[in-house]
């Protein structure tokens, strides 16, 4: 029996969401459960490792082999949705599935997920194990394990198991990264809406202490987008929307994949991105949603175009993200970063800030407590050494949660170096290093 030759794969490039890693690799897709698991033992018994990758939205390189030894399995095949149960408001759904189109079935119902992800190809397995945050982040459900009922997990001996969330281990495969064992399928817990269509509202804010103001007010949906240039007349902008009492229906089709002369085409034009493009790149776009009032679909919504999916390509060398939990002191905080910003002339891709609440649940890994998410993220050839080290310092002295680095001291705690199968690029260079990954 061979891994090759038995099991259906391809050879194909993968890379890290922001660009930063890329390898090519024979991706194997297992049809079925029975299939995995004839995979996995073959796997332990050529005494190689695996990773699992299905959605392709991983930020650095959590998703690509360590080495060539290495197998790369997708859960592509694992993708259907097994029930819907409206009375009782809940999913049960395989763990390849795309979060997207579960959304898309889901409205047609008048029913939503919790903390969806804003990454177009996000599986349920992925955003499971990364404990992701949504635009909807609330004290009710802070992250998107707060909304797992129960899941089906393949252990490292080769068995399944179904845990509820009131099970002792339910709460180590939450945010585990993959580390405990590969998640089957999951009962997760889904609202009711109004309508399938949401109402949206923008406006521009002109400094941090409104930012804070709009953010602490209540809707279903919130984030606020600050000019990577800090300019006062446009210094940031609000995205408010709540569920509209229009049941019309306004889907439009939106293929979210990237077919290869579309990313041909916008690497093309990133060539012709500099400061100054940029710059009116951004005055555009808070021109076009100063006080914008529309109505969209919920899919819609959450996933306007498979451009911004695009994005990581504007930077040849990739880009640096950096997730930050502000709990408090938010506009002493990021008045110092700003200031960082400024003065050594780093103008980020994007800066995004939403609220988030705090879980009192024991998750394996979890990000969120009662402050402001601020994602920064920043063209890698931008940052040199030393200023990635000065970025880094002033971070820490602050006292901040920040996103990966956080994970990375808990996988060091957790990990078993001898047994555990499943080996990243990550993981590796954490191991490497004997420290955190940026």
């Amino acid at each position: 029996m061979s891994i090759e030759t038995d099991f259906k794969s391809e050879f194909i490039f993968i890379n890290s969401w922001n660009n930063t890693y890329r390898k090519k690799v024979n991706v194997i897709y297992p049809e079925n459960l029975n299939d995995l698991k004839k995979l996995l033992k073959k796997i332990k018994k050529d005494k190689k490792k695996f990773i699992i990758r299905t959605g392709a939205c991983s930020y650095d390189s959590k998703s690509i082999s360590s080495d060539d030894e290495t197998y790369v399995v997708s859960l592509k095949r694992f993708n259907k949705i097994i029930k819907i149960n409206k009375k009782k408001n809940f999913i049960i759904v395989q763990a390849g599935a795309i979060i997207a189109n579960i959304v898309n079935v889901l409205k047609y119902k008048n029913l939503t997920l919790y903390s969806v992800p804003g990454g177009g190809h996000i599986s349920i397995g992925g955003a499971i194990s990364a404990n992701v945050i949504g635009k909807d982040s609330s004290g009710q459900i802070p992250s998107f394990g707060d909304a797992i009922e129960q899941i089906e997990i393949l252990t490292e001996k080769n068995t399944t198991k179904k845990l509820k969330k009131n099970s002792k281990e339910f709460n180590k495969y939450i945010g585990a990264f993959g580390l405990s064992g590969i998640i089957i399928q999951a009962k997760i817990k889904i609202k009711k809406i109004k309508s399938k269509n949401i109402e949206l509202n923008s406006k521009i804010l002109k400094n941090l202490a409104e930012i804070k103001k709009e953010l602490d007010k209540k809707s279903d949906y919130k984030y606020v987008q600050i000019d990577p240039f800090f300019r006062k007349e446009n210094f940031s902008v609000v995205f408010n929307a709540n569920f509209s009492k229009i049941q019309n229906n306004l889907y439009k089709n939106i293929n979210l994949k990237s077919y290869f002369f579309e990313k041909i085409i916008f690497k093309i034009s990133s060539l012709f991105i500099n400061f100054f493009t940029w710059k009116l790149f951004y005055k555009i776009f808070f021109l076009l949603n100063k006080n914008k009032k529309c109505i969209l679909d919920i899919h819609n919504y959450h996933y306007p175009s498979k451009y911004k999916h695009m994005v990581p390509l504007i930077c040849k060398d990739g880009l640096i993200d950096y997730e930050l939990l502000i709990k408090k002191n938010f506009k002493k905080i990021m008045i110092k970063i700003i200031n960082f910003l400024k003065q050594n002339k780093l103008f980020p891709i994007y800066i995004v800030v939403k609220k988030i609440y705090r879980s009192n649940k024991k998750f394996y890994y979890k990000f969120n407590d009662d402050g402001y998410a601020v994602a920064i993220s920043l063209s890698k050839r931008s940052m040199d050494k030393s200023k990635t080290d000065l970025f880094n310092k002033l971070l820490l002295n602050q006292k901040l949660n920040l996103n990966l680095s956080k994970s990375d001291k808990w996988l060091l705690k957790k990990l078993d170096k001898k047994n555990n199968l499943f080996m990243s690029l990550y993981k590796k260079m954490i191991l490497e290093n004997n420290g955190i990954s940026r």
